[in-house]
């Protein structure tokens, strides 16, 4: 396993820890279904389901209609899911870019916090 894919895999697990303890983001989440690519830049990148509270099928690729592509080179993927790099920033910096609704943007910004 990869830096990137350790890295995403521990924040799904965060992110359903999350899920499991705050109420107000069950509720948010209940009944919602988003297809979600990480799109790598420089390597084959990622796909999950975020399935009624729950991530599902993680794995290499991309999925077909997806409601949510995020895609950045792995270096700097990296360094958001470390904190070394601010979301905001990267995004103001095209170093980072997301396809997605304001409300799938606001669920996918919580993924990396």
């Amino acid at each position: 396993m990869g830096e990137l894919e350790d890295l995403l895999s521990q924040n799904i697990e965060k992110f359903r820890n999350k899920i499991a303890e705050d109420e107000k983001i069950q509720k948010e989440l209940e009944g919602v279904t988003r297809r979600i690519n990480i799109d790598v830049i420089d390597k084959e990148g990622f796909s999950f389901v975020l399935d009624d509270k729950d991530i599902k099928d993680f794995k290499h690729g991309k999925l077909d209609d997806t409601d949510v592509s995020v895609t950045a080179t792995e270096e700097d993927l990296i360094a958001l899911f470390k904190g070394e790099l601010k979301p905001m920033r990267a995004w103001a910096t095209k170093r980072l870019k997301v396809k997605a609704s304001l409300e799938d943007l606001m669920r996918v910004r919580k993924f990396f916090s």
